[in-house]
């Protein structure tokens, strides 16, 4: 399969990314936000969830919070 055999095939699908507010290389932070979602949800104060996501996936603060405004922005299909 060729790149113009690929995109013609996944047109939709591509379209809809694109008008998405996330990168399509956030798929690489996906466990970090289930993470992020878990760590809130159990009660934890949001500066002890920054530093413990800094030090497992190895990002900076800044962009864990950059990750988290683009994963949980509303999607409107």
């Amino acid at each position: 399969m060729n790149v113009y055999e690929f995109l013609s095939t996944h047109r939709s699908v591509l379209e809809a990314i694109q008008s998405l507010p996330a990168k399509p290389s956030d798929v690489k932070y996906i466990e970090l936000y289930k993470d992020y979602v878990r760590l809130t949800e159990e009660g934890h104060k949001k500066v002890y969830i920054l530093q413990y996501l800094s030090d497992e996936y190895k990002v900076d603060e800044r962009t864990i919070y950059r990750v988290v405004k683009r994963l949980s922005a509303i999607v409107k299909l």
